[in-house]
């Protein structure tokens, strides 16, 4: 797996030099949670960040989009000891995760949306009440499907701001389930956030953005 990452990132590097494929450096702020712990809310913060690659289509202001990541994900919740509640719970999930996803204008808002492949590359214990059981029941998938859905707003020619939310479409743990199919039980990702993308070449990604076309 290592080895297969490494030449994906230098392969994203080589193709810079071809004007329809335009690579990025992105930073990503996440509020995440699990749905099916029994606790609401966005509260576990956690920081993404990699390199991704457009491929821009020949004249259109639509592309393909890829990235590789790194992920923090996981859930979290607080004790509040003024409402007499002092039980507190932490997961801490990391993941390598690869979106693709297709880029289109409209409303001159530049939207990404596609699939998210994800991989578990490490899982610390769960803590609660600040300490790790000795034992834990609950075993997570190495593997976990998602969707991802975002739009643009442009800062610069090179420098876009982004919003973006994702879904786990499989569970993130592994289950025997009785009643139903067991890729339908097992807790789900849940995450929104910013994200910071820098691109080596202007992406042009709305109309205004497109070069003039030469007639002869």
């Amino acid at each position: 797996m290592r080895y297969i990452l490494i030449i994906l990132l230098l392969s994203t590097f080589g193709l810079n030099a071809q004007k329809r494929f335009i690579n990025s450096l992105h930073f990503n702020v996440f509020g995440n949670q699990i749905d099916g712990d029994g606790h609401g809310g966005y509260n576990h913060v956690g920081l993404q960040g990699g390199l991704g690659t457009l491929v821009k289509f020949n004249n259109s202001k639509n592309a393909v989009g890829f990235e590789i990541n790194y992920a923090q994900k996981g859930a979290r919740k607080w004790a509040r000891p003024a409402e007499n509640d002092f039980s507190s719970m932490v997961i801490k999930l990391n993941y390598v995760e690869v979106p693709l996803f297709f880029v289109f204008d409209s409303w001159g808002i530049p939207f990404e949306v596609g699939p998210v492949f994800s991989y578990l590359i490490d899982a610390p214990p769960p803590k609660y009440n600040d300490f790790a059981p000795p034992v834990h029941n609950q075993e997570f998938r190495e593997f976990e499907l998602g969707g991802m859905f975002g739009l643009n707003y442009k800062i610069s020619q090179k420098l876009y701001f982004k919003f973006r939310i994702t879904n786990s479409l499989t569970p993130i743990y592994k289950a025997d389930p009785i009643v139903i199919p067991g890729w339908l039980a097992g807790g789900w990702h849940r995450g929104a956030g910013i994200n910071i993308t820098y691109f080596f070449n202007n992406p042009n990604f709305k109309k205004e953005d497109l070069d003039p076309v030469i007639q002869e």
